[in-house]
């Protein structure tokens, strides 16, 4: 492949990476606006955002595997139609229930973008460019992360909610047309295997209800999660027992790849608590306006913008495990930072927590992802590409309802002794040190699996 068309090739997926990027970080911005407009509380607002996750979860790995049978570019540009018509209902949605329906169609096409673009971009890519490229497209996720509070803040204050949906719908068209006329035909391999669709509907009764039984300590909960352990006990029974199977369990040899998803386990849970919950800091306690608290959750995703491509191309030449080591080292000290956070915290202290959580994350993602992908075979991309986006979608949508339910939790055990801005301080000073301890168990795995992950994710 010539150099023009590798990098049209990164564009192109680009485009839906900064699609999906910027709908899922507007979306926390509006979040408050939302319950309000729909006068639902927290607790259920994160059903618009939950069931998205889970939904993209669920169906990951079957759309890389897909793509892999049918070609990821097919795939790829049927995902921005199914992507525009879900922003289309959702931007049109009167009930918190039609608009996380919409959210569930939206997730579809969603899911068959971030299965299928990695994939294409590393085949488009030699392996001494492969971290490059792929620390571009974790630069354009930063980017997109960065638009969607700062644009969102301020469209939801002029136009109101439903205008983050609708800018989706241009973009969608413009990325299908270019996706369908040229992206390379992805090389078919000759496999008749069937899918392994029982594998994938117990999987999802795994995922969403471990989710539903996080959302709120409660002792029915308590029982959803002991049925949801049962249909990952059956998923594994079933997966280990037949031949076309949901999980390829030829990659679980390879090292690389299994350390690299644990750790990516770690991060992407730790983030969530930021992402999900800062927003509602901002404007319920600090009572700052959706415009300025979207300015200030730009900068986790800007310094990922500027750091990510960085790293990506000092894992190209340097290996991957120091950076994903540094990369918890900072998520720590932002997660212990957050921890700090009350109704007089500084400004500066502030921007200093966001600016490390960014940090943390650029330097994280892209060495992470190069290590996997460099891993793999090549007719493999599509699975593993799918593989390590369900886990960190999994990973949002368990860090969300974790850090809600044991939020939630912890504010109104506060308030029956203090006042509404203390009891919230004392909830925030609790509910961090649990993305803190996770960023510490990643930080340990990091070191301990350094040398067997070695440059980039060869062994």
């Amino acid at each position: 492949m010539n150099i023009d068309k590798k990098w049209q090739v990164l564009l192109i997926v680009c485009v839906g990476i900064f699609m999906s990027t910027l709908d899922g970080s507007i979306l926390n911005i509006a979040n408050p606006t939302i319950a309000k407009d729909f006068s639902v509380p927290m607790s259920k607002i994160q059903w618009v955002v939950t069931s998205y996750m889970l939904v993209i979860t669920a169906t990951l790995i079957f759309f890389g595997k897909l793509g892999d049978k049918l070609g990821n570019h097919n795939v790829y540009a049927q995902g921005f139609l199914l992507f525009t018509l879900g922003s289309f209902f959702c931007s049109i949605s009167a009930s918190l229930t039609f608009l996380v329906i919409s959210r569930i169609i939206q997730a579809f096409g969603a899911s068959m973008l971030m299965a299928n673009g990695m994939g294409i971009v590393s085949n488009a890519f030699p392996p001494e460019e492969r971290g490059k490229a792929l620390g571009l497209t974790g630069s354009m996720v930063g980017i997109g992360n960065m638009a969607g509070p700062s644009i969102g803040g301020f469209l939801v204050a002029g136009f109101g909610w439903p205008i983050i949906f609708v800018i989706n719908i241009p973009i969608g068209i413009v990325g299908y047309y270019f996706a369908n006329r040229y992206l390379p035909k992805t090389i078919l391999h000759d496999d008749k295997t069937p899918f392994d669709y029982i594998g994938i509907l117990l999987f999802a009764f795994f995922a969403i209800l471990l989710i539903l039984s996080l959302s709120k300590p409660s002792s029915a909960n308590l029982f959803i999660l002991l049925i949801s352990l049962i249909f990952l006990t059956l998923f594994l029974f079933y997966e280990k027992r037949v031949s076309f199977r949901m999980l390829d369990f030829s990659l679980f040899k390879v090292k690389a790849f299994v350390y690299g998803n644990i750790l990516g386990f770690f991060a992407y849970t730790s983030q969530t608590f930021i992402t999900f919950l800062i927003p509602f800091y901002l404007e319920r306690l600090l009572l700052f306006s959706p415009a300025f608290s979207g300015l200030l959750m730009t900068i986790p995703p800007l310094t990922m913008a500027i750091t990510a491509p960085i790293a990506g191309s000092l894992s190209d030449k340097f290996g991957s495990d120091k950076l994903t080591s540094l990369g918890f080292l900072l998520l720590l000290g932002a997660h212990l930072l957050c921890t700090g956070l009350g109704d007089n915290v500084s400004l500066y202290y502030l921007i200093s927590a966001l600016f490390l959580a960014g940090l943390g994350m650029g330097v994280f993602g892209s060495p992470n992802n190069n290590s996997i992908m460099g891993s793999v075979p090549p007719h493999k991309v599509g699975y593993t590409g799918g593989f390590i986006s369900t886990v960190r979608n999994f990973c949002f949508s368990l860090g969300i309802a974790v850090s809600t339910g044991v939020f939630t939790f912890l504010l109104a055990f506060n308030e029956r002794n203090f006042s509404y801005a203390l009891a919230y301080t004392k909830a925030n000073q609790m509910v961090y040190l649990i993305p803190a301890a996770l960023a510490f168990i990643g930080l340990v795995i990091s070191i301990l699996t350094s040398n067997t992950r070695g440059k980039n994710g060869s062994l």
